[in-house]
């Protein structure tokens, strides 16, 4: 195997990773935004049902802790994928470009 074919290989396998891990940021939003309209869901649902799960007003007071929460969670989650896919699309690109030592 040729040194250009071990690098092309390498230089795919880096992109097909950075794909990956794209995706894997877009379903870690998409987590993030369930979250959040479950969190206002849950509180618009409490404060037209008094008294059932807890005080109206408990749920106007967590409302922001839970938003917070999982802003934070998938926010971090989301920024660790896309240094991921950056970090393994700067090395395709390394990889990809002509060889310094001419074989």
């Amino acid at each position: 195997m040729t040194m250009a074919t071990r690098r092309d290989r390498w230089s795919a396998a880096l992109l097909s990773a950075s794909a990956r891990w794209s995706e894997r940021a877009e379903r870690r939003a998409r987590w993030t935004r369930r979250g959040v309209a479950r969190c206002r869901r849950w509180a618009t649902e409490g404060a037209q049902r008094p008294g059932e799960l807890a005080p109206p007003s408990w749920f106007a007071i967590a409302l922001p802790f839970g938003i917070a929460w999982y802003r934070a969670l998938g926010g971090t989650a989301r920024a660790w994928c896309r240094v991921g896919s950056r970090s393994c699309r700067v090395l395709a690109r390394a990889l990809g470009g002509p060889a310094r030592t001419g074989g």
